[in-house]
This record gives structure tokens, C-alpha cells and sequence, in this order.
């Protein structure tokens, strides 16, 4: 009896482990998603007098407007 008793209950873990797993990997997400051609720029050697212009290409592939509140330079 103890026997059938640990069956079932390892059956229902696997069970209730399965089918949670399956709806995790079922969901997809939402909202922004901001995508860099490249993320990072090496200026080499610059002159403290000199300006340097460097454009990022910054692409939203998310199913949302993708708003951008702070860039750096660190």
C-alpha cells in the first residue's frame, strides 16, 4: 500500500513538473526589446581637442514602443 501510495505521489510530481515546464517554455515575452548592431566603440588614441561623432543603429524588436531614458559614455 505504502508502495502505491509513493507511485501516485511521484506521478503527480511529475505531472504537476511537466506541464509547468511546458507553459513556461509556451510563453513569449512582450513589451521592448532594444537590439545593438554593436555594442561598443573603441576610439583608440584621441587628442583632448578633438571631437569624436560615432552613431549606434538601435533597433526595437519588441511589440512595443522602446523608449530610451539614459545613455553613457562609461
Amino acid at each position: 500500500m505504502k508502495r502505491l501510495f509513493y507511485l501516485i505521489s511521484l506521478a503527480t510530481l511529475m505531472f504537476l513538473f511537466v506541464s509547468n515546464y511546458h507553459l513556461c517554455l509556451a510563453q513569449q515575452t512582450t513589451g521592448p526589446r532594444m537590439f545593438l548592431e554593436e555594442r561598443l566603440y573603441d576610439a583608440k588614441d584621441v587628442i583632448e581637442t578633438n571631437v569624436i561623432i560615432h552613431e549606434f543603429k538601435v533597433f526595437n524588436t519588441g511589440d512595443s514602443p522602446l523608449e530610451i531614458s539614459r545613455v553613457s559614455t562609461d
